[in-house]
């Protein structure tokens, strides 16, 4: 028996439903990713989102047709067909139209709010220039140490590890994210910060890129809005800043780059 799930505060669709139906609900509109909904079996909470994404539009045999198809009706060819079939049938060829479209925004990445992942970065390995060069130096200097006194060779290597490691750990904890709604920073290992701005309220985006990581193609974003003088999100350290840039002003201007 396949899973149900209710739908939080929403009047509309009280009854429990499938995942075939919030999929068709989703393609026609009539609900939104973010929307809580409820395991019947489990009880647990989940998005809309979290539960469509990745699928395929139900066949006719699915649960689908039960949202989108009309009692049955015998028609024969003298009878006038009602203005509701008419625009039950206009519908359904809409959104076989639309199918494909929507299987392809389906390869997108989503947050936990059901919104579409349109960039998703760390900060680049070359922005930790000194950690590295410290590590490259650990690691000559274990070669060296391998002929004279083994000990100390491994030390050196295990420091370089270390340092390797710490590099790694400070990078992934760090994740910048831009969406069609907002611009989030996301840091921490045990416990997860966050810091957002919505695009409609960003107000200058400052990119800059100096000294050597500006050689290397680094730079640095940061996005302030109208409500806050200050810098509100900064992403540091960041490979083709200026992208990401053109990327947020094109979403200001009610571009949708999934359409490219």
């Amino acid at each position: 028996m396949s899973a149900r799930y209710t739908l939080q505060q929403h009047p509309a669709f009280s009854d429990p439903l499938s995942k075939e139906d919030l999929y068709t609900l989703v393609s026609r509109g009539s609900l939104a990713r973010g929307e809580m909904c409820m395991d019947e079996a489990t009880g647990h909470m989940h998005t809309v989102g979290e539960l469509v994404s990745g699928m395929r539009r139900p066949t006719a045999t699915s649960g689908q047709s039960r949202l989108t198809r009309p009692a049955y009706r015998e028609i024969s060819p003298d009878t006038e067909i009602p203005d509701e079939l008419e625009a039950e049938a206009e519908e359904e060829e809409e959104i076989e139209e639309a199918a494909p479209a929507e299987e392809e925004e389906d390869d997108f990445d989503y947050s936990a709010s059901g919104e579409i992942i349109l960039h998703h970065s760390h900060p680049s390995w070359l922005g930790y220039t000194k950690a590295l060069f410290l590590c490259l130096l650990l690691t000559v200097a274990a070669g060296l140490l391998f002929v004279i006194q083994l000990e100390y060779a491994i030390i050196a290597l295990l420091c370089a590890s270390s340092t390797l490691i710490a590099i790694a750990i400070s990078r992934f904890s760090h994740d910048y994210i831009v969406t069609r709604e907002r611009v989030e920073l996301i840091w921490g290992i045990i416990g997860r910060n966050s810091k957002e701005a919505r695009i409609c309220d960003i107000r200058s985006i400052d990119v800059y890129e100096s000294g050597i990581k500006g050689m290397l193609g680094l730079g640095t974003i940061d996005f302030s809005t109208a409500a806050n003088a200050g810098i509100e999100v900064q992403f540091k350290d960041l490979k083709r800043a200026h992208i990401v840039k053109d990327l947020v002003r094109k979403l200001q201007r009610g571009v949708d780059p999934t359409d490219d």
